[in-house]
């Protein structure tokens, strides 16, 4: 094993504390739901994050090792408090904007692009957010990540008491069904398909899937086209994605619609002081010439690297 990494992070008790760096485990895309000796489990619409426990602490911190502990006051009050475990535990979740079932992303960013903490307590009650876990890699000092997927579960299950605003995200050990259902209800933005009898590995894995009922593209934004009247800043955003052949960026779209004159406002002063920016899009299919059909500004992105851009 590699050495592991370390980092000084400030807990919720205000103490600041070295712990592990992790890369989390995440999915690959898929098109495809296998039959036999797999999981399915709700794909939730928000921030990949661990959460490291110690004492009655908590910190929450993103895929790209940025804390967010201090923006989510709802997730750091109490609840840790509830969770009794003795030295570290690292939980694998995602955070996400709870206030109409999964919520949406665009709310979820309405919070976690915030950066003051009194900001983030005034918008607490009209976009609450909920932390959904799915794995475990540490209890109590003890790393668990070489067990399989469902002991690992298991072991979730029983950190994670009863009545507490943290939840364990359910699953399914029929994914074929699991995905109709999920399609029929028509709040959720895709599964997770999980390989059974498989460890946590760091980064990028096939042994994870995910399968996406909304066709969307991570981008990077690469400029954009002034408008006129009302849009006389933005008019359209050009935003594009990596080529893994090329090793360069291509454009894909020149975005218009779906903002709010906020987001417009707030992109036109991050692109113009040369901030790199990063956007989620719809789109309703990609065009002859890999151009995204019908585009729409779904929100902004800042747990992601213009690599991991894609279709």
């Amino acid at each position: 094993m590699a050495r592991r990494r370390y980092i000084r992070i400030r807990f919720s008790d205000g103490v600041v504390r070295k712990v592990p760096l992790i890369e989390p485990m995440r999915p690959t895309d898929t098109e495809e739901i296998p039959r036999h000796g797999w999981i399915a489990e709700r794909k939730l619409d928000g921030s990949l994050t661990l959460m490291y426990l110690i004492d009655g602490a908590v910190a929450y911190v993103n895929r790209r090792g940025t804390n967010k502990t201090d923006i989510y006051p709802e997730l750091t009050d109490d609840e840790p408090k509830k969770i009794k475990t003795k030295g570290l535990t690292i939980i694998q979740g995602e955070v996400y904007e709870g206030s109409g079932g999964v919520g949406t992303f665009e709310d979820f960013l309405r919070r976690d692009l915030l950066q003051d903490p009194e900001e983030a307590r005034r918008r607490q009650k009209r976009y609450p957010l909920k932390f959904g876990a799915f794995d475990i890699l540490n209890k109590n000092n003890q790393w668990v990540v070489n067990k399989d997927l469902l002991e690992r579960r298991k072991i979730l299950e029983s950190t994670i008491p009863k009545g507490v605003e943290v939840k364990v995200v359910s699953y399914s050990k029929n994914p074929e069904k699991f995905t109709k259902e999920e399609k029929k209800g028509g709040i959720s933005e895709g599964i997770v398909l999980k390989k059974i009898g498989t460890p946590y590995t760091y980064g990028k894995s096939k042994n994870w899937r995910k399968l996406k009922f909304k066709k969307e593209a991570d981008t990077v934004v690469l400029g954009y086209v002034k408008g006129k009247g009302k849009r006389e800043g933005i008019g359209t955003l050009r935003v594009g994605v990596y080529d893994s052949k090329t090793h360069k960026v291509r454009e894909v779209a020149k975005v218009g619609t779906g903002f709010t004159d906020e987001e417009l406002a707030d992109l036109k002063r991050k692109i113009d002081s040369g901030k790199k920016v990063f956007a989620k899009v719809e789109y309703m299919k990609v065009g002859s010439r890999g151009r995204l059909r019908a585009p729409v500004f779904v929100g902004e992105r800042e747990d992601i690297a213009v690599k991991e851009t894609h279709l």
